[in-house]
């Protein structure tokens, strides 16, 4: 018989137990690794694809038509910019940091339904949900000068990563509350490398086109960071360094001068706005972009990345923001911002349900409506509850008793001038007024009553020449008055006007006369300002243009314009009316419509002119009844700035003796047409026309 030894068996589950212990002791050391990996980046992706599936759902089963993007860019790069995505990725996972290294370009071809554009991509944002997705990360696309794109930047961003709505609901209120700069948005189909990335919000960047489709003049755009102003824009070739240098002499060196520069009625329609959403982050000195006003001297702020949060403690009576806002606010803004508050709730609130532009977008953005009616709500809860607070509060309406200064008697005014909102300056017939380097700014309303045999004189030595600003919702009404000798020189940061009509909304001159500017763009400046009307005027020896009208709705009626040393009348974003005036002896452009202006020219007189009428860059021109006689051109028409179209010019009973009209121009009333490349190539001081440098 035969026995056996029982053999030792090592236990079953030791094996397994000690893989759990070192599961669980790996995971505790590592465990915000794993939630960031496995919540944040995958999580994250799945739950914005999911969303992207069910708006391609309710979009196919309505009908809805999105429009879509085509970007293209070679395999290689393509691999490329993955490889650096996922280095962002593995970043935010494995150290929890934002991303802060720079991103490269990629050459891409974009196609969208204004056509098609060479650019360059690339990805961008600090944050995961920027780059976790790799089918559906944020870029930057840069165009490159195609028609109709220009050299414009732009952002593509899913719409979780802008609260949904919230950032277009925040920027369309800043723009109707306040006139603010406003950031677009599209919702749009992109289609990557032809794979499906899902539905992404285009959104503006801080760039010269931002500016220029906020009817505003270009300047420089910065933020706050580390105690210093960082430059976003200080325009091609750093054209305005020089301005970017003097902000940040007055930041760092005179403070409470630089507080005063903000335009804190912007600035309230942007607290305004960061209290309903209950966050401050956009109006943190790194998030708060500003925008510099040329013509007004202030600097403007923006909204951009704002998320809705219920309110849950408020107290009026001490509001705290961060950074360089609560000094403006407890400067500037505190004394009168409960009352800007309740002035303005009950529009927002209006806005929010009845408002067609944001409802349009709104019902566009079919799919996400579970998450934007949401935040509405608590949006709606928390006006209920900052009405509420005011309910509490005696507000007072202080009633600021209207005055009018009169001056009747030959003045010399040798000091700094403003006329406030409240007061009304009225000049008597016969009055010289002799304005001796000075600013005068207008804030309230003017009134000077020059009489035909009784003329009103407003002047400035030669030597010392002076500015007129107006900027006012009251009428301005000038009358038989004669300006000589203004200058641009006294007005903040070199404004371009020796006289400048800023959002002035009735302005009436008849019969006045305005001589020898000494310096300046223009001698006179409409920008933002609408029912202009000039009348038997003249505009005799401008330094450069006669009038500018930027944005504005100008007639202009039996006037005659001579000698100006560039443009007669520049039109930019305008409607310009114009009948019976004669231009005489125009160095440039006698008339100049550009940047989708409309002009009407009637039964007017060109003569020995540079330049006679200019058509350019989307704009309109009417040429009905005219005299055209020794001008060295009679008529332009071309592209100037890419991002344009081409420009149209209707001719009824003007006869054109020669012209330079470049190759898909519209022209009506003009047959057999030999077109010309390049036209700009041939203006500008080339062929023709007066040079644009300085």
């Amino acid at each position: 018989m035969k026995y056996f030894k029982k053999q030792t068996k090592p236990k079953k589950n030791i094996y397994f137990y000690l893989l759990v212990g070192f599961i669980i002791t790996f995971s505790f050391f590592n465990r915000g690794i794993i939630y960031r990996s496995l919540v944040t980046i995958n999580l994250g992706s799945l739950y914005v694809d999911l969303l992207s599936f069910k708006a391609d759902v309710k979009n196919l089963f309505y009908n809805n038509s999105i429009d879509q993007i085509s970007i293209s860019i070679s395999p290689n790069n393509y691999v490329k910019l993955q490889q650096e995505r996922s280095k962002m990725t593995s970043n935010y996972i494995l150290t929890g940091s934002q991303w802060s290294s720079k991103n490269e370009y990629f050459k891409a071809d974009i196609r969208t339904k204004r056509g098609k554009s060479k650019s360059k991509i690339k990805l961008f944002g600090m944050n995961p949900d920027h780059y976790r997705d790799s089918d559906g990360h944020s870029f930057r696309v840069m165009f490159n000068g195609s028609t109709s794109f220009g050299n414009k930047k732009v952002n593509f961003i899913n719409p979780r990563s802008r609260d949904y709505m919230t950032d277009i609901l925040a920027n369309l209120l800043f723009f109707k509350i306040s006139d603010g700069v406003k950031l677009n948005y599209e919702f749009v189909k992109i289609i990557f490398n032809k794979k499906d990335y899902g539905y992404y919000l285009k959104e503006d960047f801080f760039d010269k086109y931002l500016i220029e489709e906020n009817n505003r003049r270009e300047s420089v755009i910065f933020e706050i960071y580390k105690d210093s102003l960082q430059f976003n824009h200080i325009g091609d070739d750093k054209e305005f360094l020089s301005l970017s240098n003097e902000l940040e002499n007055i930041y760092e060196n005179d403070y409470k001068n630089f507080l005063r520069l903000v335009d804190v009625e912007k600035l309230k329609g942007i607290l305004l706005i960061s209290l309903i959403l209950n966050d401050y982050h956009p109006i943190r000195d790194l998030n708060l972009h500003w925008i510099h006003n040329p013509v007004t001297g202030m600097i403007e702020p923006t909204f951009r990345e704002g998320f809705v949060y219920e309110i849950e403690n408020l107290n009026l009576d001490q509001l705290t923001f961060p950074g360089i806002v609560n000094d403006i606010y407890e400067q500037h803004i505190k004394r009168d911002f409960l009352e800007y508050i309740k002035k303005n709730l009950p529009q927002i609130k209006k806005f929010i349900n009845s408002d067609k532009e944001y409802l349009t977008f709104k019902e566009k953005m079919s799919g996400y409506e579970y998450h934007i009616n949401f935040r509405e709500n608590i949006i709606i809860n928390n006006i209920s509850i900052l009405e509420d607070a005011l309910k509490e509060k005696e507000i007072k309406h202080p009633e600021l008793k209207e005055k009018i200064i009169t001056v009747k008697n030959d003045t010399l005014i040798n000091k700094d001038w403003i006329i406030k909102e409240n007061e009304i300056l009225e000049i008597k017939a016969g009055t010289r007024i002799i304005l001796k380097d000075v600013y005068l700014k207008i804030r309230g309303g003017l009134k000077v009553l020059g009489e035909k045999n009784n003329r009103v004189l407003i002047a400035s030595p030669k030597s010392n020449p002076s500015t007129i600003y107006i900027q006012t919702p009251n009428n301005i009404t000038i009358n038989y008055t004669d300006f000589k000798y203004l200058s641009n020189i006294k007005s903040p940061f070199k404004q371009p006007a020796a006289i400048t009509f800023y959002e002035t909304k009735n302005v009436k001159i008849n019969n006045c006369y305005f001589q020898n500017n000494l310096e300046g763009d223009d001698y006179l400046n409409f920008f933002r300002s609408k029912n202009v009307e000039i009348k038997n005027s003249i505009i005799d020896g401008s330094f450069s243009d006669g009038i500018d009208s930027d944005f504005s709705q100008v007639k202009i009626l039996n006037s005659t314009f001579k000698n100006s040393g560039n443009d007669a009348i520049d039109g930019s974003g305008s409607d310009i009316f114009i009948e019976n005036c004669k231009f005489l002896s125009s160095q440039d452009k006698a008339v100049s419509a550009g940047e989708k202006s409309e002009i009407k020219i009637l039964n007017s007189y060109f003569d020995k002119n540079e330049i006679a009428v200019v058509s350019k860059d989307d704009s309109h021109v009417f040429l009905i009844n005219n005299s055209l006689i020794n001008n060295n051109l009679d008529i332009a028409v071309y592209k100037k700035k890419k991002i344009y179209d081409y420009a149209t010019l209707y001719i009824e009973n003007t006869k054109i003796q020669n012209y330079l009209i470049e190759k898909k121009s519209i022209i009506d009333g003009f047959s057999d047409i030999v077109f010309t490349s390049n036209v700009e190539e041939k203006l500008y001081g080339n062929l023709y026309g007066k040079s644009s440098e300085k």
